[in-house]
């Protein structure tokens, strides 16, 4: 069916206005029984006069003369008789016969009907003009009215002549500049006459050269105004009667306001009690009187202030936090989510694995069963004076699907964390740490085992210390001193090393010849425990990590092991196999060109140290290689020297290393279902926003922490104890929230050994509506122990408010404790009640000063109060109650009820049957009902940016209120209008004016446009719901602008913004007419209209 519409006509009205609400039946002034004013009895006695006759004595029957003189030429009567004259009468007669004149076939009697008009005019105007030459010459308006009427005269005159001149009448009726010369004829008449009304009134009341007979005669009118007041108040005693004694409707009483007071005590006193009724002086209303304001409840001071006052949120997945404290309470509204510094949020691993003091480390990580991308994270490690940011080329994931992370040998060492060099969070820890920070907090990553592999090569940061003492590893030295025999022997000692329980470590020897002859093998056999003796008991249960040495991986037995000297295991680590060989006089090897042995640490040193020589105590973390060879047995070698030194041979060779090189790595898989204590340590940490959390992961563990809300608020109190009263005062720039969203769901909880906990409903009083208007929290403080908390900062008792919406709460304008409710209060029983708003400051005493309290301070002005309510408010109230019986049940109840009650809401439309939620809109839905409330226009200066939109709270207020006034099976919706856009794009040629500003025409243009299409946005015009508009009527606007020549290419786009932001979700482009897209739709002022200048003709 091609004419079936969505569209319900009952749903296509525009609501009520408040103008709307006032009916002009019951004003005491609609019906006046005497409407006649002064000025009316003054023209009605010049009438008169005339037929007032007066005889001589001589001959009372002849008529001498009538009364006229007697009025005619009194100032006060000219002055009336002007400005009584009725203009406006023979502008509609004018309008009447131009309009009808088409009917008359005779051109003569066109211009007789036409003239007739103006020629009495003329004779009026004739008659007054020859009066106000009489006027007194101290009445001002005497010269403006005889300057004027040389110019009156001139343009009547050229009307008639024109009249008589032109052959067709309707020709002339038609042409434009003799309707422009009427127009400016009758606005000049009119105001010529309007001038008056204010010299006649100085006549009546300030006038001192009436005559006496005239005198008297407007002393009569004036006592005459009395009997007709008090016959006009007929109507008034009428209402009075029928609302206040009949149906007994009484005016509103006076509603008293409210204050927020705060309370600073005394320093050194003990917490105190301020009794309910405790009485402020508030200094004096408008009308002289003492003012006092009385606390609303019983309220515990005591020592406890805000400290800190933090806020982080989510923006564009980026974690960022902001310090509020330095704007609280300086009277801007501020914003509790701000867009400030990012924070970083992430993992961190704390881990003897993570001591690497040199060489090329390599870090590979995996956590299963995700595969992470490495440039989706930032990577950090404790530096020796910073963090160490592991670069994007230093990092890449492998094709096992590893994360690789390399630290090149040129950075220096990674430490154990230290707060005074890594900034952040103090973190209580002895290990170094790998910092993990996501670029993206949004994707929640839940792993359930971690691989962690080290790999360190080219380490050169070891401690090599001979028979001698410490030797320097970066020059060649004699392992075996001077003068080798078994048993000599070097330790090598690596701390980082031996922290790790299960790493693996191969050493790289370079040496000389006889030295690789000495060194030569490999070692890579099991652990041989077996015969191993030692005369010290503690030694003997620590030596595990001797290995057997070999060529061909068969174990070697050591009998009758000894440990020497210190308690270091010792043992020959080399066999008689030659890595080198001689050829042509020099020493090679076809393959490898190093000593390589490999060593596990199984039993790793508790405690990471600086390298050093083992003493007496040391248990393990050495090895120790000893010379052990027939060619050196007791004192061979020395005697060989002795002996060749005699004989003038060749001295035998000392072995000497060139350069050593410790290699090692380590895989462990942590599993979170399990413990494994055979793994080295890992501990886990989130980081958080303003601390950190130590994790002790059970079956898993969040790569991210788990920050649930979009949006939180922390605030800290110092000297807080257990049982303490908290009253804090929330001052909110109230309407800041998003009205076109549901309320914000809010949480309160409060911190305790790191564990934020619930505060339950019922345990909080919340006067701010969820943060959407301003108003007192009040808490008990539960138990808690914040001495060695790490979340946020040590010893307050802090509150976290968490928010699933940032736009959904009002701005902040401070937040202040000790903070209590006081209402005006008549404490001298003098009737005063609520007359205006008491400014900010102005409570600053107790009536009775108390020896505890220090200050008293009123920060915001009071809020709540109402005047008592007017007669004709009451009429109009009690006019509207006898209809709806204040009950809601036709969309009439609904919109009257709201007006009524919120006098905020300038415009409410009830749409029946409506359904308009955030999941469905219908006009069909039986049970439903939609209200639609507009505000009042604020006539904001960037139009473009206010809407007519009401509160958050309000609406919340309103559907409150509503839901006690309607059925209980209706399904009440409360949204705010849809917001469209129009926007206008054209190409405009302006007319050739010398030194005309283009810039300025293009926004003139786009203001004329809002104007039109919003007009509520820039005036008092009534806020309307949008309709029909045509494109020739915006085509024609701005061609008549005067410095329009003319257009082309005009195009309409309409906009369609987003329910619940301002952001455009569609464009309609090229529209050929702009209808509204719902029921409830507002046109809003555009900024983004695309007007561009033709410059030339093509």
């Amino acid at each position: 069916m091609e004419n079936c519409s969505s569209k319900i006509s009952i749903h296509q009205g525009t609501g009520t206005t408040q103008n709307a609400r006032f009916l002009s039946a019951l004003q005491p002034s609609y019906f006046l029984l005497e409407e006649r004013e002064e000025i009316d009895y003054v023209v009605l006695a010049q009438k008169m006069a005339q037929y007032l006759n007066y005889f001589n004595e001589s001959d009372s029957n002849i008529a001498q003369s009538d009364w006229s003189s007697f009025f005619a030429y009194e100032s006060t009567a000219i002055l009336a008789r002007i400005f009584k004259w009725n203009i406006e009468d023979y502008e509609k007669k004018y309008e009447n016969v131009r309009k009808s004149i088409a009917l008359i076939n005779d051109n003569e009697e066109q211009k007789k009907r036409i003239r007739e008009i103006f020629e009495k005019i003329q004779k009026d105007f004739t008659s007054l003009t020859n009066k106000i030459d009489t006027l007194d010459h101290q009445i001002s308006v005497k010269e403006f009215l005889l300057s004027s009427k040389k110019e009156i005269e001139k343009q009547l005159s050229t009307v008639l002549s024109k009249i008589s001149d032109e052959k067709s009448i309707i020709t002339l009726l038609q042409n434009y500049q003799f309707n422009k010369n009427i127009q400016n004829l009758f606005g000049l008449l009119l105001y010529w006459k309007n001038s008056t009304e204010k010299a006649f009134n100085q006549q009546l009341e300030s006038y001192p050269s009436h005559t006496p007979h005239y005198a008297l005669f407007l002393a009569f009118l004036k006592l005459l105004g009395i009997a007709k007041n008090h016959l006009n108040d007929f109507t008034k005693r009428h209402l009075d009667f029928y609302y206040k004694d009949i149906l007994q409707l009484l005016p509103q009483k006076a509603q008293p306001d409210f204050v927020h007071v705060l309370i600073k005590p005394a320093a050194n006193k003990n917490a105190f009690l301020l009794p309910k009724n405790t009485i402020f002086s508030a200094g004096k209303n408008s009308l002289g009187k003492n003012k006092f304001y009385a606390s609303t409840s019983d309220h515990t001071i005591n020592s406890v202030k805000i400290k800190s006052f933090l806020s982080h949120h989510i923006d564009q997945n980026i974690w960022k936090k902001t310090d509020l404290f330095p704007l609280n309470a300086t009277n801007t509204p501020f914003s509790a989510f701000q867009s400030s510094e990012n924070t970083e949020t992430g993992l961190l691993l704390a881990s003897p694995l993570f001591y690497m003091k040199g060489g090329t480390r390599t870090i590979t990580l995996k956590f299963d069963p995700h595969i992470l991308d490495p440039n989706s994270f930032d990577f950090w490690m404790t530096g020796e004076k910073k963090w160490v940011e592991i670069t994007q080329e230093n990092k890449e994931l492998t094709q096992d699907k590893y994360i690789k992370l390399t630290i090149p040998a040129s950075e220096k060492a990674i430490v154990p964390f230290n707060k005074e060099i890594h900034e952040g969070e103090a973190i209580e820890t002895i290990h170094p740490i790998l910092k993990i920070i996501p670029k993206n907090n949004t994707e929640k990553i839940d792993c359930k085992t971690l691989e962690i592999g080290i790999a360190v090569n080219g380490l050169k940061n070891l401690i090599v210390a001979t028979d001698t003492g410490v030797v320097d590893i970066n020059k060649p030295f004699k392992p075996f001193e001077d003068f080798p025999k078994n048993g000599n022997g070097f330790i090598i000692g690596c701390n980082e090393f031996f922290m790790k329980k299960g790493a693996t470590a191969k050493f790289s020897i370079e040496s000389d010849a006889l030295s690789s002859n000495l060194l030569a093998g490999t070692v890579n056999s099991n652990l041989v425990n077996s015969n191993i003796t030692s005369n010290n008991a503690q030694v003997s249960n620590k030596v595990s990590a001797i290995q057997s040495v070999t060529a061909t991986n068969t174990a070697l037995l050591f009998q009758n092991l000894t440990i020497h000297r210190a308690n270091i295991s010792h043992l020959r680590l080399v066999d008689n196999s030659l890595l080198f060989e001689m050829k042509d006089g020099k020493f090679s090897n076809e393959g490898n060109k190093t000593f390589n042995s490999v060593y596990t640490n199984n039993n790793p040193v508790k405690e990471y140290l600086e390298d050093e020589i083992p003493n007496k105590d040391t248990i393990s973390g050495y090895i120790r290689i000893q010379l052990n060879d027939n060619k050196y047995e007791k004192e061979k070698f020395l005697e060989n020297y002795i002996k060749a030194a005699q004989e003038k041979t060749t001295l035998p060779e000392v072995p000497v290393i060139q350069s050593l090189v410790m290699n090692y790595s380590l895989t462990q898989k942590y599993n979170f279902n399990a413990s494994d204590d055979a793994l080295n340590t890992l501990e886990f940490y989130h980081l958080l926003p303003f601390g950190y959390e130590k994790l002790r992961p059970n079956s898993s563990l969040l790569l991210i922490p788990d920050l649930p809300q979009k949006g939180e608020i922390y605030i800290g109190f110092e000297n807080a104890q257990p049982g303490n009263g908290l009253s804090i005062l929330f001052q909110m720039a109230e309407g800041t929230a998003n009205p076109r969203k549901e309320p914000a769901k809010i949480s309160w909880e409060y911190l305790s050994d790191n564990q934020w906990k619930p505060i339950d409903s019922y345990d909080i009083g919340d006067e701010t509506l969820g943060l959407l208007q301003s108003g007192i929290i009040n808490i008990t403080v539960p138990h808690f122990d914040n001495s060695q908390t790490v979340v946020l900062p040590k010893n307050l008792f802090w509150l976290k408010i968490s928010v699933n919406e940032l736009d959904r709460i009002c701005h902040f304008v401070g937040i202040h404790e000790q903070a209590l409710k006081a209402v005006l209060f008549d404490f001298e029983n003098n009737g005063s009640g609520f007359l205006e708003v008491t400014p900010k400051e102005t409570v600053s005493k107790l009536y009775q000063p108390n020896p505890f309290v220090k200050k008293v301070k009123q920060p915001y002005p009071s809020f709540g109060g109402k005047k008592h309510e007017e007669d004709t408010q009451l009429y109009q109230r009690s006019s509207e109650r006898l209809r709806h019986k204040q009950r809601a049940i036709t969309s009439w109840d609904y919109e009257r009820l709201i007006l009524q009650e919120f006098p905020e809401v300038y415009r409410v439309k009830c749409l029946n049957h409506y359904r308009y939620d955030s999941e469905n809109v219908s006009n069909v839905s039986a049970g439903y009902v939609t209200l639609i409330p507009v505000a009042k226009s604020l006539n904001s200066s960037t139009v473009w940016e206010w809407k007519p939109l009401l509160s958050l709270s309000t609406l919340q207020r309103i559907k409150n209120r509503i839901m006690g006034l309607c059925s209980p099976h209706v399904r009440l919706c409360i949204k705010p209008p849809v917001l469209e856009k129009i926007q206008i794009g054209c190409k405009v040629k302006y007319k050739d004016i010398p030194g005309a500003d283009i810039r300025l025409y293009a926004k003139m243009l786009a203001e004329t446009i809002n104007r039109y299409i919003s007009p509520w946005a820039y005036s008092d015009i009534d806020i309307d719901f949008g309709k029909k508009i045509e494109l020739s009527s915006l085509i024609q606007l701005i061609d008549n602008q005067s410095f329009v020549d003319y257009i082309i290419d005009f195009k309409v786009n309409h906009l369609i913004l987003d329910d619940e932001e301002n952001t455009v979700i569609k464009t309609m482009a090229d529209v050929k007419e702009i209808v509204p897209q719902t029921d409830y739709t507002l046109f809003i002022p555009n900024d983004t209209h695309e007007i561009k200048e033709l410059k030339n003709n093509c």
